[in-house]
């Protein structure tokens, strides 16, 4: 007797070997859907974010770019007679080069202008104006208020700050600039003995 090979072993399992049903590819395909349309938006806020973040850390680079200058020119003031103008919105003073210096806050700008030549230069934008501010103090530290100052107070400055505060849009991001004009000595003082 001879042996064949099992025909109905074949035909049992190509019946055996079912595929995916229509109802299964058609909630496949949805959870994929779904699953997608999530991604998208994790994806979508996460560019938001970033461009935000962008968007910031120009502002604050600006903002720095600004502090630096007005640190380096105030610091030039050689002699307080050189201060021209010291109000809590403007500065305008003379530096060692004999240049003219003029700062100023206006409602959204903080702008540089060397007078007599050209026009003013905005270096910061958009600022808080209520917020952004100069203030003048004496030898002793105690803050001249009466802006602006008078030639008397105007001989009493020795050390000026601004005050530059960004709008964000949310809080502002605010900067400090500390300046000590060359007319307090204050790195060549002798020691106390």
């Amino acid at each position: 007797m001879r042996v064949f090979p099992n025909s109905n072993r074949r035909s049992r399992s190509k019946n055996n070997s079912a595929g995916f049903t229509l109802i299964e590819l058609i909630i496949s395909m949805s959870l994929m859907v779904i699953i997608s349309g999530i991604l998208a938006s994790i994806i979508a806020a996460n560019f938001k974010i970033l461009e935000e973040v962008s968007d910031r850390k120009k502002m604050v680079t600006r903002g720095l770019h600004a502090v630096n200058l007005f640190q380096r020119e105030v610091g030039m003031i050689t002699d307080s007679t050189n201060i021209v103008i010291a109000d809590d919105q403007q500065l305008k003073f003379n530096d060692k080069y004999s240049n003219t210096w003029e700062y100023v806050v206006t409602a959204s700008n903080f702008t540089r202008q060397e007078v007599g030549i050209g026009s003013a230069m905005t270096l910061a934008t958009p600022v808080i104006n209520g917020s952004t501010s100069f203030q003048y103090f004496d030898g002793d530290n105690a803050e001249l208020t009466s802006t602006p100052l008078g030639a008397t107070d105007l001989k009493l400055v020795r050390l000026i700050k601004l005050k530059l505060t960004m709008d964000d849009g949310v809080e502002g991001v605010s900067l400090l600039s500390i300046v000590y004009p060359e007319n307090l000595n204050i790195y060549n003082k002798p020691l106390a003995q």
